[in-house]
């Protein structure tokens, strides 16, 4: 027994030292690892019917994460916001095995139901290599699978582009907790396959930005219903829902004939807002005349157009040497933008040959955006001394909100600065002129008496003070009295 123990006591000690002596010198491990995880087999088998197995495992040719790709901090993007089984009545439970993830209702299948699983993209090896397309697996735990699909784009209506990762819910008759799943991609396409026919069903689709498959309240969203039969296609146009009427901020002067409306939520499109929502009034109640009424990018564009123009012509009216060089330069500079603009396409294009992966555009909404600020020009421009009260009615939200009469006030542009009449005027600047003698005189007397005022004054002496009589000094004798 002693020896035994001698020898299991020798033998964890040579194994020690054996490790310690050889943790420094370890050869690396091979070759950098670049590829994301591939997926070797998923059972059940896809397209299976009458399904019996309790849960959905995904098994991979390495490790996975438990951390998806850009989870950090306490409310990072976890496992199981990557799973999306359709349809559900509950988040999944998701199970981390470490090569494989096996996935599972909390409830359990359903019977004669057909089901999507989708690992969405994101999922990370220990690498830092990510999945970028999702996974999918259909099954059936009854006889058929269902065909029907509705496909589309999900928008930010007001600013005008796609939503990526928005989720896309749907659900049948008066059955409100199973629902259908899908979620949207980089580009805010969706496609949600897979679900039965239905003449009534209902599709809602938010913007969830904190990933916690619910909608809150200030999140964008829209809702429609679709008779279903075979396949759809539609678009969806978020924004954020609430009961607040459009309200009118403070006006700003764009310039002295023209002043910039801008409203804090979208207004409804259904609704016409034109000049006959507006009256402006001056100090003394008179109606100012209005010119027209224009979309903000509108004028913008515009106004843009118009000083291109106007600099174009006084540039071509000005024959002097310094115009001439100056638009010599502009258009050199143009014609190598130009020519800059062109290799870099030529580059781009070569790239784009190279390159295997093909790169999709954003698609663009076919529904224009909601009108958000408008500019007001005027006949006649503002004075510095005008007041005017700017009157709005008839507004209406994206909700259907109208909003009461809304009234504000802008001053006039304020007057530019006085010119300094005090100041000394320069002397003549054309070469060859004749000095003006009385403003040659003024800067000498300046010039002078600035001299004079900063040269140092000679010191004047301090008065003496009176000297005491010293104690010792004899004083002079008395006269002697006559006899």
């Amino acid at each position: 027994m002693r020896r035994l123990r001698a020898r299991l006591l020798l033998a964890s000690a040579l194994g020690a030292g054996a490790l310690s002596c050889a943790a420094p010198g370890l050869p690396p491990g091979g070759p950098v690892d670049k590829l994301p995880p591939s997926l070797e087999r998923v059972t059940p088998d896809t397209n299976a019917l009458r399904v019996k197995a309790k849960e959905v495992v995904f098994t991979f040719d390495e490790i996975v994460s438990e951390r998806p790709k850009g989870a950090t901090g306490a409310s990072a993007t976890t496992l199981d916001q990557l799973v999306v089984i359709s349809p559900s009545e509950s988040p999944p439970v998701v199970d981390w095995r470490r090569d494989r993830i096996a996935i599972r209702p909390r409830k359990g299948w359903r019977p004669n139901t057909g089901y999507t699983v989708t690992l969405l993209p994101g999922l990370a090896d220990l690498s830092g290599n990510f999945t970028k397309k999702p996974l999918q697996i259909v099954f059936s735990t009854g006889d058929q699978i269902p065909q029907s699909e509705v496909r589309g784009v999900v928008f930010d209506w007001v600013a005008q582009r796609p939503v990526a990762g928005a989720r896309i819910e749907a659900t049948i008759g008066k059955d409100t907790l199973l629902r259908w799943l899908a979620a949207a991609d980089s580009l805010g396409r969706f496609a949600l396959t897979h679900v039965p026919p239905a003449a009534d069903m209902r599709l809602r689709v938010y913007s969830d930005a904190n990933g916690n498959r619910l909608l809150d309240k200030r999140e964008l969203w829209d809702t429609l219903s679709v008779a279903l039969a075979d396949s759809a296609r539609r678009d969806f146009y978020l924004f954020a829902h609430d009961s607040v009427a459009p309200r009118l901020s403070e006006p700003t002067l764009v310039d002295s004939t023209a002043v910039r409306l801008k409203f804090d939520r979208g207004l409804n499109p259904a609704v016409p807002f034109s000049l006959a929502n507006i009256t402006v009034k001056n100090k003394d109640s008179t109606v100012r005349a209005i010119k027209g009424l224009y979309r903000a990018g509108e004028f913008d564009s515009l106004a843009a157009k118009t000083r291109k123009a106007y600099d174009d012509s006084v540039a071509k009216a000005d024959t002097s040497k310094a115009a001439r060089a100056a638009r010599a330069k502009a258009d050199s500079a143009r014609a190598k933008f130009v020519n800059d603009s062109i290799v870099a396409a030529q580059v781009a294009q070569a790239k784009a040959v190279r390159d295997t992966a093909r790169r999709e555009p954003a698609p663009k909404p076919s529904r224009p955006a909601p009108p958000l600020e408008f500019v007001l020009a005027f006949d006649k421009p503002l004075r510095a001394e005008d007041e005017i009260t700017i009157q709005v009615t008839g507004v209406v939200s994206l909700d259907g909100i109208a909003a009461k009469p809304l009234e504000r006030r802008l001053k006039g542009p304020k007057p530019p600065p006085k010119k300094d009449s005090t100041a000394v005027k320069p002397g003549p600047t054309k070469p060859g002129a004749a000095p003006d003698a009385k403003a040659a005189t003024r800067d000498s007397t300046s010039a002078k008496t600035v001299r004079d005022s900063t040269a140092k004054k000679p010191e004047t002496p301090a008065p003496a003070p009176p000297k005491k009589p010293a104690a010792d000094t004899v004083k002079p004798a008395k006269p002697e009295r006559s006899r």
